[in-house]
């Protein structure tokens, strides 16, 4: 709940659904940056033990992504981006952060939000269609 308040926080709510998409992965990092020891951690037992803790994670990634999903929803709406299961577009948004964040906390791989967040930029570009 405080990673997806703290996310929420930063989304300006009149900018258009591209920023909010870029402004969302930059939030989503500088949080996990801000608190890596502790996520850390959650990644961790995450990856080694059972059914409880994966479905804490689910409930935690389904309350951080929620912002997301709604600037998908709302970009799809608007036209901005194409018309398309938000939950797929929003996984691969989020598969791609977490992927850097994962290569940090089990490889020792530098995070840069800006280069990660340019790697979001290839699939926001095709959701817009340019």
């Amino acid at each position: 709940e405080e990673m997806a308040t703290a996310i929420r926080q930063r989304l300006a709510p009149g900018a258009p659904p591209h920023e909010r998409l870029l402004e969302f992965c930059r939030a989503y990092l500088d949080y996990f940056m801000s608190n890596e020891d502790v996520i850390a951690l959650v990644l961790r037992e995450v990856f080694g033990l059972g059914d409880a803790m994966r479905r804490f994670s689910e409930t935690l990634g389904e309350q951080v992504r929620r912002p997301l999903d709604e600037i998908l929803e709302a970009g799809m709406e608007s036209g901005v981006f194409h018309v398309d299961h938000v939950g797929r577009c929003a996984t691969a948004i989020t598969g791609v952060l977490n992927m850097f964040i994962l290569a940090h906390v089990f490889g020792g791989t530098r995070l840069d939000a800006d280069d990660i967040v340019h790697q979001v930029e290839y699939y926001a570009a095709g959701l817009r269609g340019n």
